[in-house]
């Protein structure tokens, strides 16, 4: 098989690849450590696949401003897609041209599938009193610090909402089967995350990997996913991969999965565990 490549990248007019693959992350609690949001036993494996062209697409509950941070951070320059699928990220300068659906936005094109926070905002606002919880965006930056172990400009990216209400759960579990009924009533859903309970409208990181894997098939035959996550909101995604990877996690259990494809289980938690998957699978792809 050939290695993967970045045609799709500069969107030329040669012949397509006959195989290409997509590397499709969570963030927290899979490529970033639980606890300290490090990705350095990771770096290694990460400059492996870039030097392999290999994209390494984000596919977070994370905002647009952790992931252009994340992305400096880590040298990478390959799409994201921020807020649990709710809207993805393609820099111009690999991309000349937008993909379907896609809109300028600075130097992006930005592909919008969920609904806009302020109307998420709205349509909360009646429910919220009836429940035992705390929003996000009601919350100071150091109550988010102390909750996360941000730091405070961490904390102040992740505020900065587009498309998804994070809310810290402190009800029932009954109550949140209510919440989540009346949330549909108003055309939300909620996806849970490894510490936020999240608001959002009707998407998910599954239907945004198909997307993207989509996009990078103009200028590919076949484009094999793979695909690592460690949370109840990364299960969509590890189903429509063609390769799932379940990171151990430190914090909870791992997700359950109704998949037929093999599904590869970390023996390590966080980024080692990450690290290890991807050499793993990349010495049979």
């Amino acid at each position: 098989m050939s290695s993967a490549t970045d045609s799709i990248q500069t969107q030329s007019n040669t012949a397509p690849e006959l195989r290409s693959i997509i590397v499709v992350t969570d963030l927290d609690g899979t490529l970033l450590d639980h606890f300290s949001y490090s990705a350095e036993p990771a770096l290694a494996t990460i400059r492996k696949l870039q030097k392999r062209r290999i994209p390494l697409i984000f596919n977070t509950s994370k905002t647009l401003s952790e992931c252009e941070a994340l992305s400096e951070k880590l040298g990478l320059s390959d799409p994201f897609i921020v807020e649990n699928g709710s809207a993805t990220y393609y820099p111009k300068r690999r991309f000349r041209t937008a993909p379907p659906g896609g809109k300028s936005h600075g130097v992006y094109w930005q592909v919008v599938a969920g609904l806009d926070y302020q109307d998420i905002r709205e349509r909360l606002a009646d429910i919220k009193p009836a429940y035992r919880l705390s929003a996000l965006s009601d919350c100071s930056l150091g109550e988010i610090c102390a909750a996360t172990g941000l730091s405070m400009t961490a904390a102040r990216r992740a505020k900065t909402r587009q498309f998804s209400e994070p809310l810290i759960w402190q009800d029932s579990d009954a109550a949140l089967d209510a919440f989540r009924q009346a949330l549909a009533t108003k055309g939300l859903s909620t996806l849970r995350g490894g510490r936020f309970l999240h608001v959002l409208g009707d998407t998910d990181k599954g239907r945004a990997l198909t997307a993207v894997q989509a996009v990078y098939a103009q200028n590919a035959k076949d484009v094999v996913s793979i695909a690592l996550g460690d949370s109840d909101n990364d299960i969509a995604m590890l189903q429509a991969s063609d390769f799932p990877v379940l990171i151990r996690s430190p914090a909870h259990a791992l997700p359950e999965l109704n998949t037929n494809k093999p599904v590869i289980i970390s023996d390590e938690t966080g980024p080692t565990g990450w690290a290890s998957s991807i050499k793993t699978l990349l010495k049979t792809l």
